[in-house]
């Protein structure tokens, strides 16, 4: 069940605005790395996060460069009409991915964070953890597996929202759920994404119920990768 995944006291999940203040807006282009630490969750959609740029990574205490990343998100939203907003708030039938690409001082990463507010309520952790991660580049198939060095967390919290019945809005509840994945990254497969064309990528990710699903990476992000896998070109600490 996917509840014995879960770390208790999740209420930490529901209050994590706070911990991405103004400085965390779009427009930055730094991060302190603690930010980037989701081991308490993340915010649905990843909101406070710098998208769709390199973003360098540094240490809050002496404001050291210690990396770069590019973060991508994709969206679902089916039961937007005339707007579909899949990163404003969980609702039924959501579903985020928010993917994070680059290189620090000790290496190259590649973490996933899968969002999913079920129709039903409910989700077991195999229905959103990704175990592997395919990459189309070119002719070629770049497989990512998932990092034996850290654990697979899972998380879930509640959520509100307004439907419209018997001519009146009433107010509903229901869980949405979250995968956090971390990927090894060899510095051959680091130097395949850091000279990839600058084109769309399709990416495949399948869970560990067999379940697949397809999403895309736009040409720009994908651009970006030269700069982020370029911080740490040979994925290897200093020794």
């Amino acid at each position: 069940m996917f509840s014995k995944y879960l770390k208790s006291g999740f209420v930490t999940l529901l209050v994590m605005t706070a911990l991405f203040s103004a400085n965390s807006a779009i427009a930055q282009t730094t991060i302190d790395e603690d930010k980037l630490d989701s081991v308490n969750g993340m915010r649905w959609g990843g909101n406070g996060l710098p998208f769709d740029k390199v973003v360098e990574i540094k240490d809050a205490l002496v404001n050291t460069p210690l990396g770069k990343v590019v973060i991508d998100r994709h969206g679902e939203d089916p039961q937007g009409v005339l707007f579909k907003e899949p990163f404003a708030s969980p609702s039924p039938g959501k579903f985020v991915v928010v993917s994070l690409w680059g290189s620090k001082i000790e290496g190259c990463f590649v973490k996933l964070v899968v969002q999913s507010a079920p129709t039903d309520g409910k989700a077991e952790l195999t229905e959103i953890s990704p175990k592997m991660v395919e990459l189309g580049i070119g002719e070629q198939i770049l497989q990512l597996t998932r990092s034996p060095n850290m654990k697979v967390r899972g998380f879930q919290g509640n959520y509100t929202y307004t439907v419209y019945e018997n001519n009146r809005n009433v107010q509903r509840s229901s869980t949405w759920y979250m995968s956090d994945t971390l990927f090894d990254i060899s510095p051959d497969a680091a130097n395949l994404l850091r000279t990839a064309p600058a084109k769309e990528i399709k990416a495949r990710l399948t869970f560990d119920n067999g379940d697949t699903k397809i999403i895309p990476i736009g040409s720009s992000n994908v651009k970006r990768w030269q700069d982020s896998f370029g911080f740490n070109s040979s994925c290897s600490a200093p020794k």
